[in-house]
């Protein structure tokens, strides 16, 4: 994915994590077709610090990493699983189809602070702790979150400063992300992109989705009571026993949206417009779309 120089748009990536402990001198892959530099693995264990380090396929479950300098790594393919990585460092690493599940992330820094975003794509963090986690541009499509724990979790955009006073701009990309059953209590999720993504029961209470856009977008059952979905963006989505109750969802857009059995009760639907979909009788004064 390549980031659209100055006024453009690129849909980011932040999101990454990497670990460190008392392991052989030798570094150990888990993966037989990606092999971590063994000098960099080294430095990863002996200091807790290894920007822009090749990782790929590093074995490093259940490590320590609390604080490590992780920015830019290469974590391709690395096993993360049930690893210590609070108060790390990811920004701008590439953890594709890595093996993040039950780490901790706390206050961990994921934001794409790079020309290249955070990748997180394919990764597995099902029932990772990303408490306050810093994911700002993180490209997190088709990653399982499944359970995951993400409250206070800061999905908004990263604004990255080039030379010459450029800039690029990172979107995250949470599309066909599975957050079914995940806590996204108190979330910023501002302008991301979530079409077919799948929010099935989720947490997402007090959440912050302005202007993000939703399209195929399951949030069966999830709780969504005084989230913030102003100028939001919704096509084809499950809303079926989605508790809304008093959501804040002024100016915001749906079209072909599924509501029944969706709890509505005292939110703000000042300037809302209902498009080719069955309105609820509660909700026949409202403008529909023309």
């Amino acid at each position: 994915m390549n980031p659209l120089n100055l006024k453009s748009i690129a849909l980011g990536t932040t999101l990454t994590a990497l670990g460190m402990a008392l392991l052989p001198l030798a570094a150990t892959s888990s993966s037989p077709e990606l092999t971590p530099n063994p000098e960099h693995f080294q430095q990863l264990m002996t200091t807790n610090t290894c920007e822009k380090c090749d990782l790929r396929g590093a074995a490093l479950q259940g490590q320590k990493l609390k604080g490590a300098n992780l920015q830019g790594a290469q974590l391709q393919g690395a096993n993360l699983q049930g690893a210590d990585l609070d108060d790390a460092n990811l920004e701008s690493a590439n953890l594709q189809s890595a093996n993040l599940q039950k780490a901790t992330l706390r206050r961990a820094s994921l934001i794409t602070t790079l020309k290249q975003a955070t990748n997180l794509q394919d990764a597995n963090l099902a029932g990772a702790t990303l408490t306050k986690a810093k994911l700002k541009g993180v490209d997190l499509r088709r990653a399982n979150l499944v359970g995951a724990i993400l409250e206070d979790a800061d999905f908004s955009v990263a604004v990255v400063e080039m030379v010459q006073g450029n800039r690029h701009v990172f979107f995250s990309d949470l599309r066909e992300a599975n957050f079914s059953k995940s806590n996204l209590r108190n979330a910023t999720l501002n302008q991301v992109y979530l079409e077919n993504a799948n929010l099935t029961q989720a947490n997402l209470r007090g959440a912050s989705l302005k202007q993000a856009q939703l399209k195929y977008t399951n949030l069966n059952g999830a709780k969504l009571n005084y989230a913030d979905l102003r100028k939001a963006s919704l096509e084809s989505v499950n809303l079926s026993g989605a508790d809304l109750s008093s959501a804040h969802l002024g100016k915001i857009a749906m079209t072909d949206v599924n509501l029944r059995d969706a709890n509505l009760s005292n939110a703000d639907l000042s300037g809302a417009k209902f498009c080719r979909m069955d309105i609820p009788a509660t909700l026949q004064g409202y403008s529909a779309c023309q």
